[in-house]
């Protein structure tokens, strides 16, 4: 380990003892919000040095205080966060994936657009890992499906990437169908160099 490396270690570490210091002192004062945001602040410094299953115990709590105060849109993020790092630990125990699929269809099923684009994309990643193309094409040409109601380049442009990975394997005997998908692509990186980037910050 390097010393920046070390460095960074230390530094989280202590500002994860500032933030359950916080959710503890938010929870005393009845401050529900800050109680739950400290809980997420200490997931992503968690994710941000690979403990996974500890960052989900955070993302857990912090869902919990969303749910109780009504906050649909952070128990939206709650669920992507724990589907994510559930997906992260799948990688070397596939019994996780099982754990993922489940948050990302509550994730999906309480999101606006852009969360419904997401968790499409993340479900049809681990149904490819997983070996089920069937699922994993449907989810893809879902989010496919949000990501042009968005008006979203950068997100057709994943969508059909994706769907271009499994048409690969799923449309060996319908070429017309996978060079739809490389043509779409292709149209759409065009676009995209042609568009000022910031139109997507």
């Amino acid at each position: 380990m390097s010393y920046k490396d070390s460095l960074n270690r230390i530094t989280a570490s202590k500002r994860l003892k500032d933030y359950n210091m916080l959710a503890f002192a938010c929870k005393r004062a009845g401050k529900h919000r800050d109680e739950g945001r400290a809980y997420y602040s200490e997931g992503v410094l968690c994710d941000n040095l690979g403990k996974y299953k500890t960052a989900i115990s955070f993302y857990k709590k912090f869902l919990e205080v969303c749910i109780a105060i009504g906050d649909t849109h952070g128990e939206a993020l709650a669920y992507n966060c724990i589907g994510v790092d559930y997906q992260q630990l799948a990688e070397s125990d596939s019994i996780f994936y099982k754990k993922a699929i489940e948050m990302h269809l509550k994730h999906k099923e309480i999101s606006d657009t852009s969360g419904k684009f997401l968790s499409h994309v993340n479900l049809g990643i681990i149904y490819n890992q997983l070996g089920d193309q069937e699922k994993s094409n449907i989810n893809h040409q879902f989010a496919l499906r949000y990501a042009v109601q968005m008006s979203s380049v950068p997100g057709q442009k994943v969508a059909l990437g994706n769907l271009g990975k499994i048409g690969s394997l799923n449309f060996s005997n319908d070429a017309d169908k996978l060079l739809g998908f490389i043509e779409n692509y292709m149209q759409l990186s065009n676009k995209d160099e042609d568009e000022d980037p910031k139109a997507y910050l």
